[in-house]
């Protein structure tokens, strides 16, 4: 990471302006619909506990057109099932991280939109429409934090090195969840300062990248969850790795602030 190029540098990038302008238009749809009456949100079943709502179509709808007309030789993977080929950019959205708490009346919930060029992930955007925050961040370029006041803020992981003094979090994803993954949560509510789920893995893991959260783990996410997170994390100087500590060959994510890394892995690795 460079750490002299200020956001300005980043968003010379005309990629980086795109995602930034259309992460943050969609949140200012999501906000509007959030408001709309539980009738209106048109909220289903699409699995076992796992609900989509009119927001999660209509948002998706519109990220996919907005890449297509700006960039149509790139490919797009989203949430709801919208896909498209592509050559050497992929474009991988999640248009309501936080379905059930939209639909519920929490106001918890996030957009999530990552650029992956040959699969690698190489930018990141996170807004939250309800604090009206947009985490940022680009591969080998650093992560920042825009908010309505103040100057874009570099991101920094947190320096907690002991788990007595950490706060995490954890996610379950509805039917996936497994005992297994239940157990390490009793563990830890033993020894850290508490244990979140704020029902946004994109948000838990922006969390972490702004020294916020000190570790988040959740199993059985999907790319879309996570792309644009995992980057942040990366960029801000922490550490992500499968719930093992081992490569991210799956969707089993631990993200945290490198310091405590270890020390989680052998939590969620105990028999």
């Amino acid at each position: 990471m460079d750490a002299n190029r200020t956001f300005e540098d980043f968003l010379s990038d005309p990629y980086a302006a795109f995602a930034v302008d259309l992460a943050r238009r969609a949140g200012e749809r999501l906000g509007a619909l959030f408001a709309e009456t539980a009738a209106d949100k048109e909220i289903r079943l699409k699995g076992p506990a796992n609900l989509v709502t009119r927001a999660d179509r209509e948002v998706e709808a519109f990220l996919l057109q907005a890449v297509t007309a700006r960039f149509p030789d790139h490919g797009y993977l989203g949430e709801e099932g919208a896909r498209r080929p592509g050559g050497e950019f992929r474009w991988v959205a999640d248009p309501l991280d936080g379905t059930t708490n939209f639909a519920h009346g929490v106001p918890v919930f996030t957009v999530s939109l990552a650029l992956q060029r040959r699969e690698e992930t190489v930018l990141g955007v996170i807004c939250d429409p309800v604090l009206r925050e947009l985490f940022v961040a680009g591969r080998g370029r650093g992560a920042w934090v825009l908010q309505d006041s103040g100057a874009p803020r570099r991101l920094e992981v947190s320096v907690t090195a002991r788990l007595e003094d950490a706060l995490l979090a954890t996610g379950f994803s509805g039917t996936k969840v497994r005992p297994e993954h239940l157990r390490p949560l009793g563990r830890f509510l033993q020894v850290v300062h508490g244990v979140r789920n704020t029902g946004s893995a994109a948000l838990h893991l922006a969390y972490v990248a702004a020294g916020r959260l000190d570790a988040f783990w959740e199993a059985g996410l999907n790319l879309w969850d996570v792309a644009a997170g995992l980057l942040l994390v990366e960029e801000a100087g922490g550490r992500v790795s499968d719930i093992h500590g081992g490569p991210l060959r799956s969707w089993d994510v631990l993200a945290s602030n490198g310091h405590l890394h270890e020390a989680v892995v052998a939590v969620l690795s105990a028999p």
